[in-house]
């Protein structure tokens, strides 16, 4: 997830990944929340520009609702409301989003990549591939925070609040994203009043390293709408 405070862009590792702590505990969307608000406070952030992609969007969606005072505006990035009324993957797809335990590392991740980038992406950037594949691979997260994180992904649902949302929010998603399909983002725009949403053509679920240019453009435009 990703929050904005003026010119300073703060980038966090959700618990159980990356550099923070990985307790062995329950995971919930909403303990994630309530750690991005922690976050906020520490850094003495009142209110932030929030922009939250995949489950990172399902983080910003429960901050925005426990927290309504400490967002300023949303940004829900190929992330869906979870529940029954969600837009699931294929099998195939999760499928490849699940490291087996006799496959390498490095050989999962880059089948990962490809269920998250476009096929053209996939073609042409494989020099960016193999950087984000040596990133990945520097601070993995560990099998038992995984689960948890899958966990608290199958709990998630906020379909039945999202009325609730009043903070001016976007919605953007990848138009040809097999792993958050499009039609979740078209949900989550109908369901939140006032939000706009953005469908970027032949672009996955990682769009906003496929078009970066254009997902800045989109941001700044609506960050500073009046």
């Amino acid at each position: 997830p990703t929050v904005r405070i003026g010119d300073i862009n703060i980038h966090y590792d959700n618990r159980g990944t990356g550099l923070s702590d990985k307790p062995d505990t329950l995971y919930t969307i909403p303990i994630m929340a309530d750690d991005a608000a922690g976050l906020l406070r520490y850094l003495a952030i009142r209110r932030a520009y929030v922009f939250g992609v995949s489950m990172g969007g399902m983080i910003a969606q429960e901050l925005v609702l426990r927290h309504p005072q400490m967002v300023r505006r949303l940004v829900l990035g190929c992330t869906s409301c979870g529940g029954p009324q969600a837009f699931l993957a294929s099998l195939e797809v999760l499928a490849k989003l699940i490291h087996p335990p006799d496959m390498p590392l490095e050989e999962a991740v880059r089948r990962q990549w490809t269920v998250l980038f476009s096929p053209k992406f996939l073609e042409t950037q494989q020099d960016f591939l193999d950087r984000l594949t040596q990133r990945a691979l520097c601070h993995p997260a560990p099998p038992h925070t995984s689960l948890r994180h899958l966990m608290a992904l199958q709990r998630f649902n906020t379909y039945g609040r999202l009325g609730m949302i009043t903070t001016p929010t976007l919605v953007i998603t990848g138009a040809d994203d097999v792993i958050v399909p499009p039609a979740n983002s078209l949900l989550l725009a109908t369901r939140i009043y006032g939000a706009s949403l953005e469908s970027l053509t032949h672009t996955g679920h990682g769009f906003f390293w496929e078009v970066p240019e254009d997902v800045a453009a989109l941001l700044h435009k609506f960050c500073h709408a009046s």
